[in-house]
C-alpha cells in the first residue's frame, strides 16, 4: 500500500491505514475492515477531494477492497456482513484480553501500549456496525488511558508498571450482581420453599475465525513494536476501571466507571459476559393438593431460624466467588460455589 498522503493523515483514517498494513498478511479480514472503515471515513468527511493525491489514494483502496472481496469469496469473514461483525468483535476482545492480562501480572512494556491501542482501535472498529454499547466504549477508554498512561510513564524514564491501576479486593464484585436476578436473590436472602432447578447455561463460541492462541505475556501479538514516537490516543479523559475479570480502580478517580456504567446516567445492561439465564433458577411450586399450608409453613420457619449471619455472610462469598468464575465463562466453578452458597443457607442441594 502507497504512503498515506497529508490530507489523510488525521487518527480516524490513519489509525486504520496503519493496523490493516500490520495484519494484512497474517488477518486479512481484519485489515479488510480496516480499510473499508478507513475509505467510509474519507469518502463521509470528503477527503478525497482534498488534493489529487487523497482522491488517487482512494481509488487506489476501494479498488483493493473490491480485488480482496473477489479474491476471499469464500471468507464469510469478509463477504458477510453479520459475521465480519463477529469477527471484529472477537478479535477486538481478544486483543484487549492480551494487554490487560500483562497489566493484571503488573509486567506492561511499551508493547503493552501498543496492544492496548490496537484494541481500542479494534472496537472503534465495530461502529461500521452501529454505535458500540456501554461496555464497549468503556473498554475503548479504558484502552486508550492506559496506552498513554504508559507511554508517558516510558518517556518521563520511570517504571509503567508503578502507576498500573490498583486491583480492589475481590468483595467489589458485587457490583456486577443484578438484584432481578432470581439467583442472586435466593442466595443473598433466606431461601424459600422451592425446588432450584441446577441446569447450567450454555455458551456457544463461533471458532470458524478464532485468532490464534495469544500468547501467555504481551510479548508482540499480532503487531510489531510500536516506535517511539508512535502518537496514541489523548489521555485527558479521565481512566476507567474495567473489570471483566479483576476489578481494578484507577487513578485519578475522575469518574466512577465500574463496569457496565457509563457514562453517568440511566442504568446500562448487564455485561455481555453475563449469562442470560442464571445458572440456577428458582422455581415457584405450588404445594401437593395433598399437603394443607400450615404444614408446608411449619417446615420452613425453622429452617429460616438456623440460618446464622455467619452463614449467611459465607453465602454471601461464595456468591462473588460464583460472579467472578462466570466472568472467566468457568461454568462448572460457578455452579460449585453456588451449590456451597445455597448449602450456607440451608437450602436443598439441586
Amino acid at each position: 500500500m502507497e504512503p498515506l498522503p497529508a490530507g489523510l493523515k488525521i487518527p480516524e483514517v490513519s489509525r486504520f491505514i496503519n493496523r490493516a498494513n500490520q495484519l494484512r498478511s497474517i488477518k486479512p479480514a481484519l485489515a479488510y475492515w480496516c480499510e473499508y472503515h478507513a475509505v467510509n471515513q474519507i469518502v463521509g468527511r470528503s477527503l478525497h477531494t482534498t488534493d489529487d493525491a487523497c482522491f488517487a489514494f482512494t481509488k487506489t483502496l476501494i479498488e483493493s477492497l473490491e480485488a480482496v472481496k473477489a479474491e476471499r469469496a469464500d471468507d464469510d469473514a469478509i463477504v458477510d456482513n453479520d459475521a465480519g461483525q463477529a469477527y471484529v468483535e472477537q478479535f477486538a476482545n481478544e486483543t484487549f484480553a492480551r494487554a490487560e492480562r500483562a497489566l493484571r501480572a503488573d509486567k506492561v512494556t511499551r508493547q503493552t501500549a501498543d496492544t492496548f491501542d490496537a484494541a481500542a482501535t479494534f472496537f472503534d472498529l465495530t461502529r461500521e456496525w452501529g454505535t458500540p454499547d456501554a461496555e464497549t466504549l468503556q473498554k475503548i477508554k479504558f484502552a486508550k488511558w492506559n496506552a498513554a498512561r504508559i507511554l508517558k510513564a516510558i518517556r518521563e524514564g520511570k517504571d509503567p508498571n508503578e502507576s498500573n491501576p490498583a486491583k480492589q479486593p475481590s468483595a467489589d464484585q458485587q457490583v456486577q450482581l443484578s438484584p432481578d436476578d432470581p439467583s442472586v436473590r435466593q442466595i443473598i436472602s433466606p431461601p424459600p420453599p422451592a425446588a432450584v432447578d441446577g441446569d447450567e447455561p450454555a455458551v456457544a463460541v463461533d471458532h470458524e475465525h478464532s485468532a490464534a492462541e495469544a500468547p501467555p505475556r504481551d510479548e508482540g501479538g499480532y503487531f510489531p513494536p510500536v516506535p517511539s514516537d508512535a502518537a496514541v490516543p489523548a489521555a485527558g479523559q479521565g481512566p476507567v476501571s474495567f473489570a471483566p475479570s479483576d476489578p481494578m480502580s484507577t487513578s485519578p478517580p475522575t469518574t466512577q466507571t465500574d463496569n457496565p456504567q457509563f457514562p453517568p446516567g440511566p442504568s446500562a445492561p448487564p455485561p455481555q459476559f453475563m449469562p442470560s439465564s442464571p445458572s440456577f433458577r428458582a422455581v415457584a411450586t405450588s404445594p401437593p393438593a395433598f399437603s394443607p399450608p400450615p404444614q408446608a409453613t411449619s417446615s420452613v420457619a425453622p429452617r429460616a431460624s438456623m440460618t446464622s449471619q455467619r452463614d449467611i455472610n459465607d453465602a454471601q462469598k461464595h456468591a462473588k466467588w460464583a460472579i467472578s468464575a462466570l466472568n472467566f465463562d468457568d461454568v462448572p466453578t460457578a455452579v460449585k460455589e453456588l451449590r456451597n452458597a445455597l448449602q450456607k443457607l440451608g437450602s436443598p442441594l439441586p
